[in-house]
């Protein structure tokens, strides 16, 4: 699997991604209503009921149960809001800030879970990267174990008995390394499979870490362009607002809402006279219609009051997530450009150890081989080369991961440009 393809499965199938879509809906969810609460409501209740027959007025009836008839009833109520002293208003106000909080959060698990993966792909890339230094370490040591083998042999003095047991010894702590690297790379493997929502383990196509060619920028750059680009500064800011209009629309539950109501009142059926008189009640065949302007007051003044304080208290919180975000992130943003400063000159150092280290190694051999070198010493040169090269691989992707932690801090995934091209 490519980055690229990575990438793809990352955005379809991680499970932390998905879940902050879900939250998206939820926030969608209540600006709907919200948006609803200035329309009309309609509410409609009808039915049918065997009833039977009665023939009189209110004076006298008469009750004929062998006869029957269909009763039929409607019921229709319509009532819209006229007036809610901003209660409304407010209330869509804070869903619509809330949604876009919901967009920046989500953004910003995005954010998070694409450095997570490129922490796992150059987990698996670093990995990759170790099994040729230990390769060939290993194959050095052969040549130079047979090589030993045969001057013991021989007799001459020129290889001990100790120094051929600090070369197997060596040669078994290099095959110790070699378990504990079959261990990590399935691991890694299978550690980057379920983070990207697979059942199996991947392996990562690409063979070396892309070059990272990032230019130094001022700090007060790179807090500048976080303030355009990171999803949490955003989402705070959105937060405040949403926050704001809830603690208004909650302050007017002391406040009535204005409405204008019609109903009307249907009844029917063939088995019951009908009442002329306006004095006598008649339930089974009469029509009412009704148009009034009111008013619903809710007079709960504790529960009112409660749910004002409760909207402080988000709003409050908020504002402490602000003021922490308004420090915090640039706190971050420089923390994350000083390592990638840091790593960027220990990679210059580890290429200069390896070049010396790789001196001393070829030294070391060639006075081993010709008999005028002793185990101890080679071992010690073999030792520091391999380790060397082990810290090359370990520098570069902590160089490679510095700058993907830049870039999230930044808000901005512009690292690793090499595997996208």
């Amino acid at each position: 699997m490519r980055f690229g393809e990575g990438l793809t499965l990352l955005l379809q199938k991680n499970a932390k991604i998905l879940e902050s879509k879900a939250q998206i809906l939820s926030f969608e969810a209540l600006q709907t209503e919200a948006a609803a609460s200035d329309l009309p409501t309609f509410s409609l209740l009808t039915y049918a009921a065997p009833i039977y027959q009665v023939r009189g007025d209110a004076t006298r009836s008469v009750d004929n149960f062998s006869k029957w008839g269909p009763f039929l009833h409607a019921e229709l109520q319509l009532v819209y809001p006229v007036f809610s002293f901003g209660r409304v208003a407010d209330a869509k106000n804070a869903t619509a800030h809330a949604v876009e909080a919901g967009k920046f959060l989500h953004e910003s698990q995005i954010n998070q879970s694409i450095f997570e993966y490129k922490q796992l792909y150059l987990q698996n890339i670093l990995i990759n990267r170790l099994r040729p230094v230990l390769d060939e370490a290993k194959e050095k040591m052969k040549t130079i174990l047979e090589q030993a083998d045969k001057l013991y042999k021989k007799g001459t003095g020129e290889v001990q008995r100790k120094d051929l047991t600090r070369l197997r010894l060596f040669s078994l702590e290099l095959d110790r390394f070699d378990a504990e690297w079959l261990a990590s790379k399935k691991t890694a493997a299978l550690a980057l499979g379920h983070f990207l929502g697979e059942k199996e383990s991947l392996v990562v196509l690409e063979s070396d870490f892309p070059k990272i060619e990032e230019s130094t920028r001022a700090l007060e750059t790179i807090i500048a362009k976080a303030h355009e680009t990171n999803p949490d500064l955003k989402a705070v800011a959105e937060g405040m607002q949403a926050r704001h209009s809830q603690l208004e629309m909650e302050k007017g539950g002391h406040l009535p809402i204005l409405f204008i109501a019609g109903r009307a009142d249907m009844n029917y059926t063939s088995v019951r006279d009908y009442q002329q008189s306006t004095y006598a009640y008649d339930p089974y065949n009469r029509s009412l219609f009704g148009l009034v302007f009111g008013a619903k007051w809710d007079l709960d003044f504790g529960n009112t009051k409660a749910k004002i304080q409760k909207a402080e208290a988000e709003l409050e919180k908020m504002k402490a997530k602000e003021s922490e975000a308004e420090t915090g992130i640039p706190l971050k943003i420089a923390m994350a450009m000083w390592e990638f400063e840091k790593q960027k000159i220990q990679m210059e150092i580890s290429r200069t150890k390896y070049k010396e280290a790789n001196k001393w190694s070829l030294s070391e051999m060639t006075a081993y081989t010709t008999g005028t070198g002793n185990a101890k010493d080679l071992i010690e040169a073999l030792a520091a080369t391999v380790a060397i090269e082990k810290e090359i691989a370990d520098t570069e992707f902590n160089l490679c991961l510095a700058a993907a932690k830049l870039s999230k801090e930044i808000g901005d995934q512009g690292a690793l440009k090499t595997w996208h091209e």
